[in-house]
């Protein structure tokens, strides 16, 4: 945030910073540190030198004694390879960059690396505070305390993904042109896929049929480069949704064989970019009944959601997710044997949208407000309140 001369309504620096914690946790239930600072490096430094609930104000004037004893690491753009670099050549601490008159002991080290590193080191950062910076992608991604190891319970989490995208791309009138998967397995090893939409879209069964199809293409490439002899028979599981491009001129149901993991998955992420402004489309002769009747459920259940909460209203598939019999979110065992008795839910039908299963239904769960969010799960506070 750009607060200059802010500080004048308040008592002083910190003072405006405990204003802002306190303004954000009576917004969102979130608590967060804060750092201000002369420039946006010193900002983002000193909010993470004492997280999660801290408050650090760097002061004019005193950038480079603040900065002198922190490691090098400390340096925005500073990875590990560079790091080793850098502490080769004897740059271990901030002080060890401070003490170069300019850059130019450090460019045999680093290249074209090294104007920037040694302004930083010193406190030096021009960049200015863009407030309206365009958004290029947004993302949902979450790691899991128990493995997941069933393809049922991976389903869930793609819809629920794909649930919260739709919802947030809806609310800024955004449309994505391209979903990719991020898939990381119990050994860490992170692998993705990537594909672009032959329309782009903002709508939940869009993401979600398109994650269903990018996780088979890569269990298909997981299993073919296993050794000959070793191969591990994935099984497959069946689902069908109804799939529509918000702004099509048509709809279809297709039938989505997903494959079982061949392994445990220890995180799972949805990622929509190619983000675009959407524009108002002149109706077609093509626009059935139904595409107009989605549309307008989408709009009815995101102003439910902004009126009475996150969880008044959610698909049967989504509410397996979150809540057992008192109420609360299942642990990741006890998904399967949900999603495998969800045939057995009551009939939802509005419109002449209607379902016998919680596959066919739109939802909207949650609407977050920041991209750290994305990787949490709903709070067991909220889901109770309703």
């Amino acid at each position: 945030l750009e607060v200059s001369g802010m500080s004048t309504m308040y008592s002083g620096p910190k003072a405006l910073g405990r204003a802002i914690k306190d303004r954000v946790f009576e917004e969102t239930g979130l608590i967060i540190s804060a750092g201000l600072a002369p420039n946006k490096f010193l900002a983002k430094l000193a909010s993470d030198l004492d997280k999660p609930d801290g408050l650090v104000v760097i002061p004019y004037g005193r950038e480079k004694e603040i900065l002198a004893p922190l490691p090098i690491n400390r340096i925005w753009g500073v990875g590990p390879r560079t790091e080793k670099i850098l502490k080769t050549g004897g740059f271990h601490l901030m002080r060890h960059i401070q003490a170069l008159p300019d850059e130019s002991s450090l460019i045999p080290h680093v290249g074209n690396q090294a104007r920037r590193i040694w302004e930083l080191a010193n406190g030096i950062d021009d960049r200015p505070v863009e407030t309206d910076r365009k958004i290029q992608s947004i993302g949902a991604e979450e790691t899991y305390e128990e493995d997941l190891t069933d393809g049922s319970a991976i389903e869930l989490e793609f819809r629920y993904f794909a649930n919260r995208l739709s919802k947030r791309l809806r609310k800024r009138n955004l449309l994505g042109h391209t979903v990719s998967i991020k898939v990381r397995y119990d050994d860490f090893t992170t692998v993705s896929r990537q594909k672009r939409l032959d329309t782009p879209s903002d709508h939940e069964h869009v993401f979600f049929e398109t994650a269903l199809i990018l996780w088979n293409k890569l269990m298909q490439d997981k299993t073919s480069k296993q050794p000959k002899g070793t191969k591990k028979d994935v099984e497959m599981l069946g689902a069908t949704t109804k799939v529509k491009s918000r702004n099509s001129k048509y709809s279809s149901s297709k039938e989505i064989t997903f494959m079982e993991p061949p392994g445990p998955i220890r995180l799972l992420g949805l990622t929509v970019s190619g983000l675009d402004e959407e524009v108002p489309m002149q109706d077609s002769l093509f626009e059935s009944p139904q595409d107009e009747t989605e549309d307008k459920l989408a709009s009815v259940l995101d102003s439910l959601e902004s009126k009475f909460g996150e969880t008044v209203i959610m698909s049967g598939a989504l509410w397996q997710r979150f809540h057992g019999d008192n109420g609360t979110r299942r642990k990741r065992s006890e998904l399967k044997s949900a999603v495998d008795a969800r045939g057995d839910a009551p009939s939802n039908t509005v419109g002449d949208i209607s379902s016998n299963t919680a596959d066919d239904t739109l939802s909207n769960t949650t609407d977050d407000t920041s991209a750290n969010e994305d990787t949490k799960s709903t709070d067991k506070k909220e889901l109770k309140k309703f």
